[in-house]
């Protein structure tokens, strides 16, 4: 009786590691990857760099810059996204106006939470000053992907305030842990930088629904846990 008590005993143990290690994933997983910041905040980014404070009014909200007559829409999707220049937070944020401006000279770094590379290319709309990625980021307006610390694509606007679609071949690169860094570290004129909704693209040209990609585990496989969130939607 004893030893069948055991082996009853051990079957629960080894039952309750696994169901843990599945809630573990599944938890993993539909922590939300904010790449068009419609959570109105910088939810799942990191803030680098604090020197200037460029974060403190962002993300912005709506078309600030045809709310001030600049006559560049800002081609944004949804209703919140990064705006360098920018200081306006919505209707509810007070002492803040539309169209109003905290200017160039604010500056600093966002990290966005690491992810799995499983695409074949990375999609993203951006604008604000053409300031390129030097080494150590003095100087640049612009966005990376970054591997282990290291530059490895990097794009700028084009000296406007509308956001263009761009994209980056990340086909050999699958199966790489990257993150997303934005660079705002120009304080002259078109210094800074415009940024959202940013994922990946798969081979049919379709977007990569984000909690799938953080469902990849570290050996580059699709966690079962995917399929137990996309069966509970």
């Amino acid at each position: 009786m004893r030893r069948g008590k055991f082996v009853f005993l051990m079957f629960v143990f080894v039952g309750l590691c696994l169901l843990y290690s599945s809630m573990s994933r599944v938890i993993a997983a539909e922590v939300a990857f904010n790449g068009d910041f419609e959570t109105g905040d910088l939810t799942g980014w990191t803030i680098i760099e604090e020197e200037g404070v460029v974060w403190d009014f962002q993300p912005t909200f709506g078309d600030n810059p045809t709310a001030r007559a600049r006559g560049q829409a800002s081609n944004h999707e949804g209703e919140w996204w990064l705006g360098g220049y920018e200081k306006f937070q919505g209707p509810d944020a007070k002492g803040q106006v539309e169209g109003g401006i905290q200017g160039d000279g604010p500056v600093g770094i966002l990290e966005s939470m690491p992810f799995k590379i499983i695409g074949e290319e990375m999609s993203f709309l951006i604008g604000g000053g053409t300031h390129p990625w030097v080494d150590g980021g003095i100087g640049s307006t612009c966005a990376n992907l970054e591997i282990d610390g290291d530059m490895v694509l990097t794009a700028t606007g084009l000296n406007t305030e509308t956001l263009a679609r761009q994209s980056w071949d990340i086909s050999e690169l699958k199966g790489e842990e990257a993150v997303i860094r934005l660079y705002d570290l120009n304080a002259g004129g078109w210094g800074h930088l415009n940024f959202d909704d940013i994922f990946q693209v798969d081979g049919s040209g379709d977007k990569i629904p984000w909690d799938k990609v953080l469902a990849v585990e570290s050996s580059g496989k699709l966690s079962t846990a995917w399929g137990a969130i996309k069966r509970g939607h």
